[in-house]
């Protein structure tokens, strides 16, 4: 469950829970590929960071 940033904060940025999802759930499937091939290291869950870069303006929309 994704806390930080707020899940309200985050479907606005994205129009809609549907475009939210998909834009988060692809970014984080990303980051497991790059953190298995041990191009990255960290200790939070992929979907967390997603969800940060999502709200930092990192993550792209594509329409």
């Amino acid at each position: 469950m994704i806390n930080k940033p707020p899940i309200d904060k985050l479907t606005e940025l994205a129009g809609n829970k549907y475009v939210l999802c998909c834009a988060i759930s692809k970014r984080a499937k990303e980051l497991n590929e790059l953190q298995k091939e041990g191009e990255i290291n960290m200790d939070a869950k992929t979907i967390s960071l997603a969800a940060e870069e999502f709200v930092a303006g990192e993550t792209q929309l594509k329409k």
